[in-house]
């Protein structure tokens, strides 16, 4: 019998498949026509559908003011910002699954999405205190500059929190780690609610929409401040790999390999909170998309890690961005928040996962 510590953690774990490069190049093909597909639906539907020769149009400037604005200023980068926030909440629950080895981990449910959102809205109400505007998640030097900072704060307090209560008998215990989560984020989400009511301000409706995960009024600079944590993170996931690969063998058989554990977990926990609170310092909490997108994952790519990182970009950028199509276009003119969207998607998918569990 092969001893657990020379299997290669490529090989998979309780009988994953590994596709083969014909399939592998097929996902991935799928999935960035996919995008494709999506980004362009999302620039081109809306309260006014376009035709793909106005959109054209609208990119190249040769159109009308009106259309330019509604293509180039007001759809396009809700777009492009919905496929980022998609890409950091579904990578950023592709790490903390991989890390907890728990299929229920995502930044919502564990309650780092709670945690960044309660510095959030207290940054908010201190910033309307100091900076006395009347506006100031409209105030571009706070809520795009300085948020993000402060969301992810929040998070990764919360994270090592959840992290560290989440221990029994010096091994992580995924069930005590998720029922942790959840009592946390839901003591933090009343303690925002507070907040909210103690501030009393005028602008409260603002925040509020805000934390139900909205891409309303994202512009290019909105982009632009999330682009940074971007690169940062996926440079941090793609160097995570090769460690997550062998973290998937028993804790014991991993230090045999010399690998250093509680560094690479914490490495690995600091990039899921940076992906995931940047996001929600942005647009606000959009949960669920990080409970999704890693599951359908692992089951195209099987064991497959680069590929299902891979996927997880891609897959998450579309369910964003779809999100955001549906709560736009369904009833219009009034919006959907993505955040709604996608929790309406996520919470039978979530009971059907936590149905399984032992």
């Amino acid at each position: 019998m092969t001893h657990p510590a020379t299997t290669s953690p490529r090989a998979g774990r309780r009988g994953m498949r590994i596709p083969g490069s014909g399939s592998v190049a097929r996902l991935l093909l799928a999935g960035g026509l996919s995008l494709v597909v999506v980004i362009v639906a999302g620039v081109q539907l809306g309260a006014v559908d376009l035709t793909w020769f106005q959109v054209w149009s609208g990119l190249t400037g040769d159109s009308s003011q009106h259309v330019r604005r509604v293509v180039f200023e007001l759809r396009l980068p809700r777009t492009l910002t919905g496929a980022l926030i998609g890409v950091h909440f579904a990578l950023s629950g592709w790490l903390l699954q991989l890390l907890s080895r728990n299929p229920l981990a995502e930044a919502g449910i564990l309650g780092i999405s709670a945690g960044a959102s309660l510095v959030a809205v207290v940054a908010f109400i201190i910033g309307d205190w100091v900076v006395s505007s009347a506006d100031p998640y409209n105030n571009t030097s706070f809520a795009l500059q300085y948020l993000p900072l402060f969301a992810m704060a929040g998070g990764l307090v919360t994270a090592l929190a959840v992290y560290f209560l989440g221990m029994r008998h010096g091994q992580l215990s995924p069930v005590k780690m998720t029922l942790t989560g959840a009592v946390i984020a839901g003591m933090l989400h009343a303690l925002t609610t507070g907040a909210l009511a103690f501030w009393g301000h005028a602008h409260t409706e603002l925040v509020a929409q805000w934390l139900a995960g909205s891409l309303y009024g994202a512009e290019w600079q909105h982009l632009r401040t999330l682009l940074p944590w971007t690169a940062i993170g996926l440079v941090g996931v793609v160097l995570l790999v090769r460690p997550l690969e062998v973290m998937q063998l028993d804790d014991q058989h991993v230090r045999t390999l010399g690998l250093g554990l509680n560094r690479w977990r914490a490495f690995a926990l600091l990039i899921a909170t940076l992906l995931a609170a940047s996001a929600v310092g942005v647009v606000g909490p959009v949960g669920f998309i990080g409970l999704l997108i890693p599951h359908i994952s692992r089951r195209l790519a099987g064991a497959n890690l680069p590929v299902q990182l891979v996927l997880c970009v891609l897959l998450g950028a579309v369910l964003a961005v779809l999100a955001d199509l549906f709560g736009r276009t369904l009833f219009t003119p009034y919006e959907v928040p993505v955040g709604v969207v996608s929790a309406v998607l996520g919470v039978p998918f979530f009971l059907y996962l936590l149905s399984r569990q032992p």
